[in-house]
């Protein structure tokens, strides 16, 4: 935890995915100082026939974040923001075809290395 889960269907080749994994982990390290061992990133390649909005099929990406409860929302906002801009630059998709949604968990239901984590560093 941090985790930021890709779900996407514009069938990305494995260099785009570790610089895409690179920009994420370094973005979440600088905004929300999570230390960069409890960062993960993983993708889903999903189907064309899987992504739809308003009835209609779409190439949208939609990436949802979980970190840690604790964070200003001006934080957590800048962070959203940021993932946006990084998968746009990355892989050329419009903004428009990005969402983000990240939830926040209490650090004392949040486990890595087979303990609890601590408190997010607040910022």
């Amino acid at each position: 935890m941090p985790a930021f889960i890709c779900e996407t269907r514009s069938g990305l080749d494995i260099a785009t995915k570790a610089a895409l994994a690179r920009e994420i982990t370094s973005a979440v390290n600088e905004i929300i100082k999570s230390d960069l061992d409890l960062i993960s990133v993983i993708f889903h390649d999903l189907a064309g026939e899987s992504t739809y909005r308003a009835g209609e099929p779409t190439n949208e990406t939609v990436i949802f974040g979980h970190i840690r409860k604790g964070r200003e929302t001006a934080t957590v906002q800048k962070l959203g923001l940021r993932l946006s801009k990084i998968w746009h630059m990355v892989t050329g998709l419009s903004e428009d075809q990005i969402e983000i949604a990240i939830n926040e968990y209490p650090a004392m239901y949040t486990f890595r290395y087979g303990q609890v984590l601590p408190e997010p560093p607040i910022v």
